[in-house]
């Protein structure tokens, strides 16, 4: 794998949700698998990105959870294009105000 790209750091489990969202992006910059939430109450499927210093935070919401990635060597342009594509339809994708 290419320096720069994959998962970053130690902590391994996805939600179902968050799973197809993470393997795309790792495919083109660092993704850090972060803190799980159970329990909420979501109509849907969503993705909010935010812009971070040096990186982006996308919040996965699923019927019964949210997960929170760390992107890194990504732009939210990019990420927007890569969630865009039809694997993602299925999602409604929010860009955060900086």
């Amino acid at each position: 794998m290419a320096k720069g790209r994959g998962r970053a750091g130690t902590h391994t489990s996805l939600t179902d949700a968050a799973r197809p969202v993470a393997e795309a992006l790792e495919r083109h910059g660092r993704v850090s698998r972060g803190v799980i939430a159970a329990r909420v109450g979501a109509k849907g499927l969503s993705i909010k990105v935010m812009k971070l210093g040096g990186g982006l935070r996308l919040t996965v919401v699923s019927k019964g959870s949210r997960q929170e990635l760390h992107v890194y060597g990504i732009t939210s342009e990019r990420a927007g294009e890569i969630l865009s594509g039809p694997d993602f339809s299925g999602y409604k994708l929010n860009f955060a105000d900086e």
